[in-house]
């Protein structure tokens, strides 16, 4: 990381690692049989420290898994808004498929039900997220 007395940074995305937990397969095997999906995974809010909202990008293949299946309700309400970098991604959001390309972005309140596959090689997602009228609270924070 390239900073500034720490009050900015710099990274290439995809050279910062995903967090212990998101690392380990056992954690996404409730969502996703693909036992590398973590291993894509890349925890830019834990690397740079970010308290004020939930960020994070993954990198796939055509054909695997970008966002595993899921809505947020059981997980204290985040809305999420994921933006394509490069590549192209398929969504679907409450069974609609929507296709994304490049600076495309799509934006998922909690109770929706979403995934995403690849639909080329290297496709990179970011993906931010928060609950809307409650500070945000990082589940990599351990004091």
């Amino acid at each position: 990381m390239s900073a500034s007395g720490g009050a900015w940074g710099t990274v290439r995305v995809t050279d910062v690692p995903a967090s212990e937990t998101s690392a380990d397969p056992s954690y996404w095997a409730q969502w996703t049989k693909d036992s590398e999906y973590g291993l894509r995974w890349h925890s830019l809010g834990r690397h740079f420290g970010i308290r004020a909202y939930g960020v994070n990008a993954n990198v796939a293949d055509a054909g695997r898994e970008l966002v595993v299946r899921h809505e947020e309700t059981e997980f204290g309400g985040q809305e999420e808004l994921y933006v394509i970098v490069r590549g192209r991604a398929r969504f679907e959001c409450d069974g609609e498929a929507v296709e994304l390309g490049p600076g495309e972005a799509l934006y998922a309140r909690a109770e929706v039900t979403r995934s995403a596959v690849a639909l080329e090689d290297g496709t990179l997602v970011l993906m931010v997220g928060g609950v809307p009228g409650k500070p945000y609270e990082a589940d990599w924070d351990t004091g």
